[in-house]
């Protein structure tokens, strides 16, 4: 196998360390959500933040040879994926005190590093890189974007799944574990925000890219409208409810919808292109 991983001992042992840290700390966030097991509860964060160190400097060994440039291999867009959602998760934990649902986004952290440890196993795990600090911004904003966009959806689920629950009198498991609805609306929120912060960034930094590379920038670009229109939704759904007094109950599938959509033109991406400028509609 043609796999320069392989024959690096230090980056198979921290492409492993990763992955089993990663599982690790989703088993005491689950310890905790299912059993209140003590242990789990004093340790998870700790974990958490191992895990991320870990993540990085990982991160800066496997793209040291090419002058710690990421590139557009499905493998290293899938373990920083799985890195962003840790980032971002634990800044809303640090933020709004609430720890209940750190088991849900670090599963799906935990998957995406996995799937990439296995594609780096597998593949050579080569791709494009960019060129220039503009850009590298702009990939690197896009991914912390998405990752904002899949924690908002997914709290949203849970946000409507407890407002069911509670609406049918049903007051189960997750009524007695998940926190309450008002605090969800806040998880929501600061998802939203960190969401439409990044995805300023990467339109900003898109921009800076396209000059520095002397790229015309198409404003007709169907890639570069969709992404605008979901920019636009973002900052509309963070002033929804003063200006509209649209209910969470609406901006919750609002931004379920907004997660499918931009789920479905990453899946189109990695599917007609390696890279998301090189597709074309």
């Amino acid at each position: 196998m043609d796999n320069e991983l392989l024959n690096n001992t230090l980056l198979v042992v921290l492409t492993s360390l990763v992955s089993l840290f990663y599982v690790v700390s989703v088993s005491l966030y689950g310890s905790d959500f299912f059993k209140g097991n003590t242990f789990a509860k004093t340790y998870k964060q700790p974990a958490l933040i191992v895990t991320i160190v870990t993540h990085i400097a990982y991160i800066g060994f496997l793209t040291a040879p090419e002058g710690y440039r990421l590139n557009y291999s499905i493998s290293m867009l899938m373990t920083m994926v799985a890195l962003t959602l840790a980032v971002i998760y634990m800044f809303i934990e640090f933020s709004t005190k609430t720890e209940k649902t750190g088991f849900f986004i670090l599963s799906f952290s935990a998957g995406a590093e996995i799937l990439a440890s296995i594609l780096l196993f597998t593949s050579s795990g080569d791709g494009p890189s960019f060129s220039g600090l503009g850009i590298g911004i702009h990939l690197l904003a896009a991914i912390f974007s998405f990752s904002s966009i899949a924690i908002a959806g997914l709290y949203s689920f849970l946000y409507l799944l407890l407002f069911r629950q509670i609406k049918n009198n049903k007051f189960g498991f997750l009524f007695e574990n998940l926190p309450n609805l008002e605090v969800l609306e806040l998880l929501i929120k600061h998802a939203v925000a960190f969401g439409f912060l990044f995805l300023t960034i990467t339109l900003l930094a898109g921009v800076i890219g396209s000059i520095q590379t002397s790229e015309i920038i198409n404003l007709f670009d169907t890639r570069l409208i969709a992404l605008v229109i979901i920019w636009m939704f973002y900052g509309f759904s963070l002033f929804i409810k003063k200006l509209f007094g649209w209910d969470t109950i609406h901006m919750a599938y609002l931004l379920i919808f907004l997660f499918v959509l931009t789920t479905t033109l990453i899946l189109l991406m990695s599917i007609f292109s390696p890279t998301f400028h090189g597709l074309s509609f």
